[in-house]
Formats: structure tokens, C-alpha cells, sequence
């Protein structure tokens, strides 16, 4: 059983089964407090552990030492936990894999005698632990511990360059285990130079350990990996917004110029951690001005709890229609040190949650209601009058524009409404630029429908009444106006009357019965 199973016992009454709520820390928390409140219990993990077995090791006894110190951690990991006992010097020699069992004795068994290997390839030994930690098979929960004398000494290896594309190739693969492994690294040196902390350039997050630390380190591994669960438990935890739910009034408050009773609930997202809000403050939009007061010095918040505040708003200025208006707060926590320090989380809680504050309505005195109704009114008369006028002047548009070229028809232009901007069909590249307007016009005579055009096509333009079954030249074009009536009357065979010659695209004359200038 792992060294950190002494952290469930004082609280197994209340994590026994997941029943009740999850026991909480209070102030003065540190990281065990954190791992019992979020009631994490045993997991199975497993194990890389790579040793170098290069001639050196044999020198002082350390390879001795490190057979001993290796058989300690074994028999502090649980019988479910499987261990990859792997050697390198100048190859890598896999020599156990498997659970440890009731007898850890087995585990070490496959050691060689002695440490005899001629070479030191640690990026070969870091690549094969990473292949092991690959598997489909692995745990949530790993530990992968390097263990070395010596520097890097592999001539002829792909790693023999620290700044070769295998190296990189290592980092890349290792980042790749961290979507669904927490994984603990350990670079262990035996002597006071060594490139163990080479580990660190693939698995960052990786602890040097010094040869003398090397007992108490292998005892804490087990306690490690669960501080990374706890780790990794927080993180999502801690992604989530304090959040302020505004009732009240502040339209009203600002409209009346009066204060406003404001109620502000704060709700907490956490599921373990306490937090406290101190040093409330409100932020608003730019022109508005809102003061609450009343705002307690802190407010504390348990786990997944909520606490209601009461303050009164004062309301002025402006920030527009949609202004709004938050809380602005300094969050700690109890947990702060160990959540920061230990687990290595970033804790900065967001607040979220504003209220809008709509514009004030405009009020008009009294004494100016009189002056306000007639304004109004003579403004309803004028829009009457003006729609009467473009009623009279500006008749509704109806039948067709006909744009031909040398007798061929090239486009036909449904008219409606009372005006239309018009724009060459993209189906005749032929018209490609020509720009205008139309308008119903009662330029044609008693009787006669007409419209009224201003059109440009290249360097040419036309502008003018154009009465029924008659035509403008606009450059090389021939536009011809064609009324409703007049479709009905050619399609029954009456003839048209006659409507002489028609007048040049900017020309600015008039032909008779065909184009009329249009007033200035």
C-alpha cells in the first residue's frame, strides 16, 4: 500500500463509497488536506523504471545501491501496480514487465549480476520507456524514472546529438501521452555531473533527483502520482467563472434619478474549493456612473455554494442602450498555496454576470407639452403632404424597359413600385455596367402612362421622360418603355399610335412624343 493512503483515514467516514459531501479544507490547507477533501482513492499506475547498466555503475557500489534503492519502491507499490523494468547502456534491454503481485521480488530478479554495458544511450532509454507508456493498455496514473552515472555517450545512436530530429521526435511523443495520462517523471543522477536532466528536454515537467535523495524521492513516488490526479481533477474545475446573478431595478434608478434596492447572488462553480471575494468593486461601461453601497468586506463561498448580498445603486450618466454594468472582486482561497505551489494549477477565478441598464427616457416639462404636440403635428402634416405629392407626381411603375442592339432583344426589365435603381442583369454580359434609375413619371399626356429615366452606360447617359411604346438611344443600346396596357393592346393586334424619331443618349434635346427633359 502507497505511503499516501495515511491521508484517507482521518476523513474515510466521510469519503467511504463517495456518500455525502466531499469533505473540505479549511484554512491553513495544505496539499494532503487537498488530495483527502477531494476523496481520491487508490488507482493502479504503472511504472517505467530505466536503468543504466554501463560499466561505470560498478564503480563506489552504486550499482549496488541502486539495485537496493529500487527493491524499496517496489515494495512500497501496490500489487495492482505493474512495473517495465527496462536496462540500457549502449542498447536497451527490456527485462520485466508485468504487475508486481504479492512478491515484488520477481520484479528486480531480471537484473543483470553486473553493470558491464560499454556505452551510455539515454535517448534510446527515454524512447523505449516512452514506447512502453504507449501502450493501448496503460494506465491513467505513470511514473517514468531514468537513472543514470554518466553522460551521453552513444556514438553511432540517433540520439547521439541532443539536437537531432530524434530528440525533438521524443518531446513530440511524450506531449502526445499527456491527452490521456498523467504522467511523473524523475531524472535521477548518481554522481554530481550526469545527463539524466536530459529527461527534462522531452518530459518538462520531469524532477531531478539528486544521488542522495534518491530513498526519500522513491518513497514519495506514489504520493506524487496521486497529487497529479489531484492535479488534473482541479484544473477543469478551476476553468470555471464565479458568477453574479443582478436583481433590481437600474433603469429605473436612473430614470427616476432616485436609488434602487439591488439584490447581487454570488454562486460558486466549484465543486471542492472554498473561495473568498474581497475588494468589490463595479465596472460600467463608459459615461455611466454607478455606485453600490452597502457591499460587505468579503464574501465567502463553499464549495458549490452561494451567498446573497443586498446594497442600494445610485444611477447616472449614460453608456448608450445597451450599457451594463459588473463586479469587479480580489479572489483567495484557503487552498491558494497548495494549489499554485503543489500542484502546479494557475488559480485567477473570473466573475461573471452583469446587469443592463437601459438609456433613460427623455421627459419634456410640462409647459412644453403644448409646443411638443403641435411640433408633432405640423411634422404628421408635412410626411401626409409629402406622401400625397410623390403619390401625384411619382405614379406607381408597371409593364417593361426593353433593352435591344441593332433590333436584338438583349434584356427585358420588370417594373415595379414607384422607383427602381437599375443594374445590368448578370445573365447578359453584354450589359455589363449599365447603371440608372427609373421612375413613374406623368410626363405622357392625358391618358398616356410614362417614366421617367436616368441611365449610363460607358460613357454615354440619357435622361428624360419616356412615354409608352417609346424609345431612348443610349449609345449603341435602344431602350424602349412598354406599359401593361400597351402589352395587352399589341397582343390583340391595335396599332400603336405613331411616336416619331427617338432622341440620342445625352444628347439633352427633346424629340416629340418621345423624351421630355427632366426639370432641374
Amino acid at each position: 500500500m502507497r505511503n499516501w493512503t495515511r491521508w484517507l483515514v482521518p476523513v474515510a467516514g466521510l469519503l467511504c463509497f463517495g456518500l455525502g459531501a466531499p469533505a473540505t479544507a479549511h484554512a491553513g490547507t495544505d496539499v494532503d488536506d487537498v488530495v483527502s477533501a477531494l476523496g481520491l482513492t487508490a488507482e493502479p499506475a504503472d511504472y517505467v523504471l530505466l536503468v543504466d547498466t554501463s560499466g561505470s555503475m560498478q564503480a563506489d557500489g552504486r550499482y549496488t545501491s541502486v539495485r537496493n534503492q529500487l527493491a524499496t519502491l517496489v515494495k512500497g507499490l501496490s500489487p495492482k501496480d505493474r512495473v517495465s523494468l527496462l536496462t540500457f547502456d549502449t542498447t536497451v534491454t527490456p527485462r520485466f514487465r508485468g504487475e508486481v503481485g504479492k512478491d515484488g521480488g520477481a520484479v528486480l530478479a531480471e537484473l543483470p549480476a553486473k553493470a558491464a554495458g560499454e556505452h551510455t544511450d539515454i535517448g534510446a532509454a527515454i524512447s523505449a520507456g516512452l514506447t512502453e507508456l504507449e501502450r493501448s493498455d496503460t494506465r491513467r496514473l505513470a511514473a517514468l524514472i531514468l537513472i543514470t552515472d554518466g553522460k551521453l555517450d552513444a556514438p553511432g545512436s540517433k540520439y547521439a546529438d541532443v539536437k537531432s530530429s530524434a530528440w525533438k521526435e521524443l518531446k513530440t511523443r511524450a506531449g502526445a501521452l499527456g491527452t490521456d495520462h498523467q504522467v511523473a517523471a524523475y531524472a535521477v543522477s548518481l554522481m554530481a555531473s550526469t545527463d539524466a536532466g536530459l529527461l527534462k528536454k522531452v518530459l518538462p515537467q520531469a524532477t531531478e533527483v539528486d544521488a542522495a535523495d534518491v530513498g526519500d524521492r522513491f518513497a514519495a513516488v506514489g504520493s506524487d502520482l496521486v497529487r497529479l490526479q489531484a492535479a488534473q481533477a482541479l484544473k477543469s474545475e478551476l476553468a470555471q467563472p464565479i458568477v453574479v446573478n443582478w436583481h433590481g431595478d437600474l433603469g429605473a434608478a436612473l430614470a427616476e434619478g432616485t436609488p434602487a434596492a439591488v439584490q447581487l447572488e454570488f454562486v460558486s462553480p466549484y465543486p471542492h474549493v472554498p473561495v473568498q471575494l474581497s475588494k468589490l468593486a463595479v465596472q460600467t461601461a463608459p459615461g455611466l456612473h454607478v455606485t453600490l453601497t452597502g457591499l460587505p468586506d468579503k464574501v465567502t463561498l463553499d464549495p458549490n455554494g452561494h451567498a446573497d448580498v443586498s446594497a442600494t445603486a445610485t444611477v447616472s450618466g449614460s453608456g448608450g442602450p445597451d450599457a451594463t454594468v459588473g463586479l469587479t472582486a480580489v479572489v483567495t482561497s484557503s487552498w491558494s498555496d497548495a494549489l499554485t505551489g503543489d500542484l502546479g494549477l494557475e488559480f485567477a477565478p473570473a466573475i461573471q454576470g452583469t446587469a443592463t441598464v437601459p438609456a433613460a427616457p427623455i421627459k419634456v416639462p410640462p409647459t412644453l407639452l403644448p409646443t411638443v404636440a403641435g411640433v408633432a403635428g405640423g411634422l404628421a402634416v408635412a410626411f401626409v403632404l409629402f406622401l400625397f405629392v410623390r403619390a401625384l407626381f411619382t405614379p406607381s411603375l408597371s409593364g417593361l424597359l426593353t433593352i435591344r442592339r441593332n433590333g436584338r432583344d438583349l434584356a427585358d426589365i420588370v417594373l415595379e413600385g414607384r422607383r427602381m435603381k437599375l443594374t445590368a442583369p448578370e445573365a447578359v454580359p453584354d450589359l455589363a455596367g449599365l447603371t440608372g434609375a427609373v421612375a413613374g413619371s406623368r410626363g405622357g399626356g392625358k391618358g398616356q402612362r410614362a417614366v421617367r429615366v436616368n441611365l449610363r452606360f460607358g460613357a454615354t447617359s440619357a435622361r428624360g421622360v419616356v412615354r409608352d411604346g417609346s424609345s431612348v438611344a443610349l449609345g449603341d443600346l435602344d431602350v424602349e418603355y412598354t406599359s401593361g396596357r400597351r402589352r395587352i393592346l399589341d397582343k390583340i393586334g391595335l396599332p400603336r399610335p405613331g411616336t416619331g424619331a427617338s432622341v440620342e443618349a445625352g444628347a439633352g434635346a427633346t424629340a416629340a412624343a418621345v423624351l421630355s427633359p427632366v426639370s432641374p
